[in-house]
């Protein structure tokens, strides 16, 4: 059997604009508790997460000078927890903007959605049994 090379192993970072570092900081470190990887202000850039080999969200802080996406809008970030209503209490307490509260989806598994303090929205799900659940084909969901 021949091992292939040169494919993509994982998203290593998903990133997206900030209005600042410390606003980041604030949010992604102080209230998500996630860990600060690589501080890289000095470059424009941060990497904040869990330790390797997961995923790390990256920031920038967007500048006029400088082409980009400006901060506010979606990302792309989907979030895991395994309690998102303890999660949803514990952020909305601390003045974390839910523009949707925790909701039992069609698919199975709860979600809500938030955003950061400059408005860049991302999902958060609670969902044990994502790769365990058998999803009926289209054409037989339908009938």
């Amino acid at each position: 059997m021949r091992i292939m090379k040169g494919i993509a192993t994982r998203v290593w970072v998903v990133s997206g604009p900030v209005s600042s570092f410390e606003k980041a900081l604030s949010f992604y470190r102080d209230l998500l508790s996630f860990k600060v990887q690589l501080d890289g202000r000095f470059f424009n850039w941060m990497e904040l997460g869990p330790d390797e080999p997961l995923c790390k969200i990256g920031v920038s802080e967007f500048r006029d000078s400088v082409s980009g996406r400006r901060p506010g809008g979606p990302t792309g970030i989907v979030l895991d927890t395994d309690d998102i209503h303890e999660f949803h209490n514990r952020l909305s307490n601390m003045g974390v903007h839910f523009t949707n509260p925790p909701s039992k989806q069609i698919w199975g598994g709860w979600q809500a959605d938030l955003a950061d303090f400059d408005g860049n929205t991302m999902q958060v799900v609670q969902d044990p049994e994502h790769y365990q659940r058998r999803i009926p084909p289209i054409e037989q969901a339908a009938n």
